[in-house]
């Protein structure tokens, strides 16, 4: 299974972002995404419908290609102990 191409705008080329939404997800997700061994620096992004606070669990710059199925596997890990709708991986094109 590929990871759906979801370019982010403001992603740089090469940049793959796993993100979580603490907008949408709110029923203990920090304490999750530390359960998972996840260490997260909080963001903040300006979207037209409002602030959204972001959790960036992983933020790596590739100059070189990457596997689509690159942190498809930590996608899918936080995605089965969060909101679904608030786990992102974003990648620059």
């Amino acid at each position: 299974m590929a990871v759906l191409e979801c370019v982010k705008p403001g992603a740089k080329f090469g940049q793959i972002i796993l993100v979580v939404d603490l907008t949408v997800a709110v029923d203990r997700t920090l304490a999750k995404i530390q359960d998972l061994g996840d260490h997260s620096e909080i963001r903040q992004i300006n979207y037209p419908s409002g602030v959204h606070v972001l959790a960036i669990l992983k933020d790596s710059q590739h100059s070189e290609v990457v596997e689509d199925d690159y942190l498809l596997e930590d996608w899918l890990q936080v995605r089965s102990q969060i909101n679904p709708d608030a786990v992102h991986l974003w990648r620059g094109k």
